[in-house]
């Protein structure tokens, strides 16, 4: 089963069931949404193997824009919300195999280190009703169903593969990201988590 499910002509086409003009409001943005944030970024110092994938860890934390999403219950809500906590930010959808097959490994990550300090944020590209349902049926019980159903992420924080997963520090910055679904329930990646919560902030 591949790892990664690419943004592409299949990924248009699959999303078009789900938000009508989805690619073409990203075709449109482009590069040109919050370019700045990313100028000067440090290419990755060192990638971490998660079950085959690799979790590129930056040499330094790169700045990032403040992403708006929705909370589970409608809300507008941002990064900025979650200051103060390590993030694992998981963008997936639920037209997306590696995405599915991915999300009860993050659910029971955020079960065992979640809390005051750590926060698991698995971010679908799909419309309130389409997440809360595939969250039930696999019975999560501490995934909040986030959502960016005009699937702004994708440019905002430059991905073009889903699963892709960002490790975001206290101060909103960029540690590293992965594309791909990895076992985020497994030892190395558990191991990676507490390294940066043993880390001042």
């Amino acid at each position: 089963m591949p790892r990664t499910f690419r943004v592409s002509v299949i990924g248009v086409a699959l999303l078009a069931l789900v938000a009508l003009g989805f690619f073409t409001h990203i075709a449109m943005e482009g590069d040109s949404l919050q370019g700045d944030a990313f100028a000067g970024a440090p290419v990755a110092s060192k990638a971490v193997e998660l079950g085959g994938q690799k979790f590129e860890r930056w040499g330094a934390p790169r700045p990032l824009p403040d992403l708006k999403f929705s909370d589970p219950a409608g809300r507008p809500a941002s990064l900025a919300d979650f200051r103060g906590r390590l993030v694992l930010l998981n963008l997936w959808a639920t037209w997306c195999p590696p995405c599915r097959e991915e999300m009860p490994a993050l659910d029971r990550l955020n079960a065992r280190l979640g809390g005051d300090k750590f926060v698991v944020i698995a971010l679908a590209l799909d419309s309130p009703g389409k997440a809360e349902a595939f969250l039930r049926q696999i019975k999560a019980g501490t995934l909040g169903a986030y959502t960016d159903s005009q699937g702004l992420a994708l440019s905002t924080l430059r991905v073009t593969t889903v699963p892709t997963t960002l490790l975001i520090d206290a101060r909103g910055r960029e540690l590293g990201r992965l594309s791909g679904a990895a076992p985020w329930d497994e030892k190395p990646a558990l191991e990676l988590i507490q390294s940066y919560l043993k880390e001042p902030t």
